[in-house]
């Protein structure tokens, strides 16, 4: 189980590592759209909420 959790706790830190180098590359008002976003859902708990994950590659 402790296997479990270092592995979920490198997978948010790198999510979160890569979500704060993907907004770093936006516009101002982009950024702070994307933050204000990522700020509410925080707030909220993230339970019921599906979270935006910007990809290195996305397919648009």
């Amino acid at each position: 189980m402790q296997k479990k959790s270092k592995d979920f706790e490198y997978c948010i830190k790198l999510t979160l590592d890569n979500a704060k180098k993907r907004i770093n590359l936006l516009e101002k008002s982009d950024k702070n759209s994307v933050l204000e976003e990522y700020r509410e859902w925080f707030n909220d708990g993230l339970n019921n909420h599906t979270v935006l994950f910007l990809r290195e590659d996305p397919i648009i």
